[in-house]
This record gives C-alpha cells, sequence and structure tokens, in this order.
C-alpha cells in the first residue's frame, strides 16, 4: 500500500480529530470509546491508532489545534492598526462565532483535567502559550504607544482571559444565551481597559455666600 503523502496524513489526522471532537461534545470523554469514534470518522482501527495512540493523545491534539487557531488570531490582531479591533475580530472567531459543540468540548476537557495529570499538563501548557502571546501583544502595543492600559498587561491579560472562559461557560450551560448581542458589550469593557479615560478633576466647591443681614429696625 503506497505511503500518503504529508499533505494527506494531515488532512486524514485533522479528519479524525474532527470525529473526535463531536463525540467527546455529544458523549464526553468516558463515555466515548474508540471504537465510537472510529465509527464516527469511517476509519479502520489500524488507522486511527496510526495516528492516535490514546484519547488523551486525541485531547492533545484537538488543544493544541486550538492553540494554534487562537495564536494565528492574534497574530492577525497584532498586524491591524487598532489593537483594540484586532482584538475584537478575534473574540468574534474564537468565542462568538465557535460552533455551537465547541463550548460543551472544552468543559469537557476541563472537567476532565483536574482527574488526568497527563491532559492537565496539556491544558496548562496551551493556556500559558496563549496568555503568554497575549501579554507580549498587549506589551507591544504599549510600547509603541497604542494603547495605555490602566492596569499592567498581566492582569488586562487575566481579565480577558476570564471573560472568554465565561462565555464560553454561559454558551455550553444555555441554549438561550445569546453571545452575539453580549459581545459589544464586552469589547467596549476591553477598549476602557486599554484606553482609559482620565478622570476629570474635582470642582471646586463655589464660596457660600455670606447670610443677608436683616434690616436695623427705627
Amino acid at each position: 500500500m503506497p505511503k500518503l503523502s504529508e499533505t494527506a496524513q494531515q488532512s486524514r489526522r485533522s479528519h479524525i480529530l474532527d470525529a473526535a471532537e463531536a463525540c467527546f461534545a455529544r458523549a464526553g470523554f468516558h463515555r466515548t470509546t474508540m471504537q465510537d469514534i472510529c465509527r464516527e470518522a469511517a476509519v479502520s482501527p489500524g488507522a486511527l491508532y496510526l495516528y492516535f495512540a490514546s484519547k488523551e493523545a486525541l485531547i492533545a491534539g484537538l488543544v493544541e489545534r486550538d492553540r494554534r487557531d487562537v495564536l494565528a488570531e492574534f497574530d492577525a490582531a497584532a498586524a491591524q492598526s487598532d489593537v483594540v479591533d484586532g482584538l475584537s475580530g478575534a473574540l468574534r472567531s474564537c468565542v462568538v462565532e465557535a460552533p455551537s459543540h465547541k463550548p460543551a468540548l472544552l468543559l469537557e476537557i476541563g472537567a476532565e483535567s483536574r482527574h488526568n495529570p497527563a491532559i492537565a499538563r496539556t491544558v496548562r501548557e496551551c493556556d500559558g502559550a496563549i496568555r503568554g502571546r497575549l501579554e507580549s501583544l498587549l506589551a507591544q502595543a504599549q510600547a509603541d504607544g497604542a494603547i495605555t492600559p490602566s492596569a499592567p498587561v498581566c492582569d488586562v491579560a487575566a481579565i480577558m482571559a476570564l471573560v472568554a472562559d465565561g462565555l464560553f461557560w454561559r454558551r455550553a450551560i444555555d441554549p438561550d444565551f445569546d453571545c452575539a448581542a453580549l459581545a459589544p458589550h464586552v469589547v467596549a469593557m476591553l477598549r476602557g481597559l486599554l484606553h482609559p479615560t482620565a478622570a476629570a478633576p474635582p470642582t471646586a466647591a463655589a464660596p457660600a455666600s455670606p447670610p443677608a443681614l436683616a434690616p436695623v429696625q427705627p
């Protein structure tokens, strides 16, 4: 049997990851079997194990793929003249417009990371890479004078990560949650963090007028 080209191998690997993503989001990590993923991907067990030796390896592949996607969005944001507009685009692409099964999948991975050291390590490394790139982007924008953050960039990056996590969590548990309607307010909050308006100096109180003197009675 002829060996697949590098492009064909990457395509097959991505196809299997798509199948695993669908299965994990639908049934959870523990209820999904490797046989379920084979059926979803329409591949033989031998073909699956050629690329991924375990469900943990599949999770690692999914996390790594998401990491690359998010970092690519940050690179695109850094290339824009308005960093807030760029980060707004990243928020829209990675959170607001993410497929409906994605939030459930990320919650599933997060829950499993609490009990599985291998997955916990994978999640921490991904989170560290994303936070590090975001901090670097903000620090460069600050050095260029494009932003004047009201807090250290590491704190701003942490706030942004918390907001993104919260939006994902809400999308996962609340089918009526309108993430798109809330996104402009999130962007406005981000703009306020990165371009704070100087507080107006307090207005000095006007001196009190002396009390009127009563007329002298004759």
